[in-house]
């Protein structure tokens, strides 16, 4: 009897563990539209920068197993609050299909910063998906000068060895040191191996070639960095496109690099009135000189 007894407790609670086992199970999973971006040329799929009042393309495929009943596409403009775009006549729509395609044109704001855009849809119950692009809206490329600028080394009495980026001005040395605070870049030649440099006047090796330099008011600790644009590609630029885009970079500089004839520089100064620079190696003269082309934004 005792064993009766105990096999039917047995019993009776694994049906308990069955019941309790059922009502623990987990609700069917919800199933909520598929929406992706279209690739391919002339469609934005990603974030990234774009030209400040640039007009763009979104392509958007959508798909669900009941029918989509809501498009919704909303913007925030530099972090503020999302808000429905002016004039779009998408951004709230009714769908009630199972699946579409269709392309979202707009432009993005005409000042630099930044923009993200929302794109929900959502089905009959309320369940929804979302994506998003943000764009870095930079600025216009202007129109630019090509300056042609000569310098001259520390052996050179005559041509000066200093270059103000505020005015792109070579100024000689005694001049230079009064002015020092507007000094951007500085043209020094190893003695020793005839390697020719641009460099800050902070650098050690400016000042190695240059020891007055160390002794300045103001060294400015401007960075250089040689860009991977030839000789060539310099000549047939005529806006600051490849300039703005150098400042953009997040790539390191230095204060002095080591030049060759065809090299081409970014050059960003950190004198008050310094304008940012590309910096093209035309010639290095045997005279103690060399031979440069600035380009500048007007």
């Amino acid at each position: 009897m005792k064993n009766l007894k105990f096999n039917l407790l047995i019993a009776f609670a694994a049906i308990g563990t069955l019941v309790l086992s059922s009502c623990g199970t987990d609700e069917p999973e919800v199933k909520k539209p598929v929406l992706n971006f279209l690739a391919g040329a002339g469609y934005t799929s990603a974030d990234g920068d774009i030209i400040a009042g640039s007009d763009f393309k979104v392509g958007l495929s959508a798909s669900h197993e009941s029918k989509i009943e809501k498009l919704e596409i909303t913007v925030s403009y530099d972090g503020g609050s999302r808000v429905a775009p002016l004039n779009c006549t998408i951004c709230d729509t009714t769908i009630n299909e199972t699946s579409f395609t269709i392309d979202f044109n707009n432009t993005v704001e005409a000042t630099p910063g930044s923009e993200t855009w929302f794109f929900t849809v959502t089905d009959k119950d309320g369940n929804s998906t979302e994506r998003s692009i943000t764009f870095n809206r930079t600025t216009v490329p202007g129109p630019i000068r090509k300056i042609d600028v000569t310098l001259g080394n520390q052996l050179s009495s005559s041509v000066g060895s200093s270059l103000s980026l505020e005015d792109i001005s070579v100024k000689l040395l005694a001049d230079a040191a009064a002015a020092s605070e507007n000094i951007d870049l500085i043209y020094v030649k190893d003695e020793n191996t005839g390697t020719s440099y641009l460099g800050a006047a902070s650098s050690t090796t400016v000042q190695t070639w240059l020891p007055s330099v160390a002794n300045w008011a103001t060294k400015n600790a401007t960075k250089i960095r040689k860009t991977s644009y030839s000789s060539g590609q310099f000549g047939t630029m005529d806006d600051s496109e490849e300039l703005l885009d150098e400042i953009r970079s997040s790539a390191a500089g230095t204060d002095n690099v080591e030049i060759a004839e065809g090299d081409v520089f970014y050059v960003g100064p950190v004198s008050a009135n310094g304008k940012h620079v590309l910096v093209k190696i035309t010639s290095i003269g045997v005279d103690d000189t060399i031979s440069v082309q600035v380009l500048v934004e007007e």
